[in-house]
């Protein structure tokens, strides 16, 4: 009730001082585009779950060919429509703030400010195609779709649907709201500096140690946290109080395993990566869920 209380609030004073600028913005794309500057998009967390219709500003020309949606691929990148953003129209997309409008969805109770990314209908189709476990189980997540988050921030669309899951499955683990507001802190670093991952003008994200988000056989999900320590300290705390483990590769001089990390920060030295004292093989594999 008091995230509730708090996105609804939050929303509407976000959304009141927006106001002007949305304004501006529409007349701007009206000029550009020569079409009506706001669309509905019918969007969700599965096909099953959480569907509702989201306010956009227009970005794309009118006209367009269908998008292709035949592998992974398609729901995260599509460089193919770069010729159909006007450049006021690029600028708003690489900012993030043509999400602006979504604050109705928090208001009506639809979305929060931070939570999963919402897909179109058509990503949905592909990827439950594509990756049943993994569709499933995003279909049991029980944060509602957010306008930003975890993926949304620290994501690499290159790592497809693994590496979406992967964030999200960790931020249904540790949700709060210190951490909520820790990321719409940032989350305004990255309008700022209109560094917003875009799946038409998408640059990979620089990080100090490259290691691939992966799922093997026996469902151990290795993360890349590619973001502020300030940020993957507060997450990494909050793993423990929770079952399972994750291995978690931190883009640092550090790594996280049991309470190494805090015992390292006192010494100001990198940890060491210690085997996690389990009596089976069985056991030693766990799930990151």
């Amino acid at each position: 009730m008091v995230k509730k209380l708090f996105n609804i609030i939050a929303a509407i004073i976000l959304l009141i001082i927006s106001l002007p600028f949305l304004l501006i913005t529409s007349i701007i794309i009206f000029l550009e585009i020569r079409s009506f500057p706001f669309f509905i998009q019918e969007r969700g967390m599965t096909l099953e779950n959480n569907r509702f219709k989201i306010f956009k500003i227009r970005t794309l020309k009118k006209n367009l060919k269908l998008i292709s949606h035949q592998n992974e691929e398609d729901i995260f990148l599509k460089p193919n429509l770069k010729d159909n953003v006007t450049p006021f129209s690029k600028w708003l997309r690489k900012t993030g703030l043509d999400e602006l409008p979504q604050l109705i969805n928090v208001i009506k109770g639809e979305m929060n400010i931070i939570g999963p990314r919402p897909l179109m209908m058509d990503d949905l189709e592909t990827m439950k195609k594509v990756s049943p476990e993994l569709y499933a189980r995003r279909g049991m997540f029980k944060n509602k779709p957010g306008i930003s988050g975890l993926w949304q921030l620290f994501g690499n669309r290159s790592e497809g649907i693994i590496g979406m899951i992967a964030l999200e499955s960790l931020y249904e683990k540790v949700a709060s709201p210190f951490l909520d507001l820790k990321l719409i802190i940032y989350t305004t670093t990255v309008v700022i500096q209109a560094k917003n991952s875009d799946s038409i003008f998408f640059t990979p994200r620089a990080t100090g140690l490259r290691v691939s988000t992966y799922i093997d056989s026996s469902s151990n999900l290795k993360v890349t946290l590619n973001m502020p320590d300030g940020i993957a300290k507060f997450i990494l705390e909050k793993v423990e109080r929770f079952e399972g483990k994750y291995t978690i590769e931190v883009p640092s001089d550090w790594w996280y395993v049991s309470n190494t990390y805090k015992d390292t920060i006192k010494k100001n030295k990198a940890a060491q990566i210690l085997p996690m004292p389990n009596s089976s093989k069985k056991d030693s594999q766990k799930n990151a869920s």
